[in-house]
């Protein structure tokens, strides 16, 4: 193992703990600043759907940070990658606790057993984004991409007010 891989792990397993972080101040920001602009941004109830909002914007801002401080050194994909994290963790959440909570739990909540199968995705997501940041880099790719986390992001906030009347949302 080089040098620079066992950065990059040691750079992948402080993303672990830190996406997860993000996640419950991402998870509160509408209740300590409740607006508009907070609403489209930041989950406004506990649905499951509004949960998506906390781990697209914790993976975003991860990414930003990765750009920013690893970009300098290294050319490599962090749009991409922590955009097909971010939708991998969002997916596979919604794939496992989704039946979950309507079958077994009965649409209640459990905060313990949400947490653990988030923290699993998160840790799934960041094994595949790991894989994907050892890439050859493209940067004509890492562009598009910034329009597709912005195309993500927009899509969440139109689904805040008009989504389909489902009880996913």
């Amino acid at each position: 193992m080089n040098k620079n891989d066992l950065k990059l792990k040691i750079w992948k397993t402080c993303s672990i703990i830190v996406i997860f972080l993000l996640s419950f101040l991402m998870q509160n920001m509408y209740k300590w600043f409740p607006s508009f602009i907070t609403s489209l941004l930041f989950p406004i109830n506990d649905s499951i759907w509004q949960f998506n909002k906390v781990i697209i914007l914790s993976f975003l801002i991860w990414s930003v940070f990765e750009k920013v401080t690893i970009r300098k050194k290294h050319d490599i994909n962090t749009c991409t990658s922590g955009l097909i994290a971010a939708l991998t963790c969002a997916g596979l959440f919604m794939l496992i606790y989704s039946p979950i909570y309507f079958y077994f739990l009965n649409s209640e909540h459990n905060m313990l057993l949400m947490l653990i199968i988030y923290f699993v995705c998160i840790v799934l997501s960041v094994l595949i984004n790991y894989q994907l940041l050892k890439r050859k880099y493209n940067s004509e790719l890492e562009k598009k991409i910034i329009l597709a986390w912005l195309l993500v992001v927009i899509v969440n906030a139109i689904l805040t007010y008009y989504h389909p009347n489902l009880a996913l949302f």
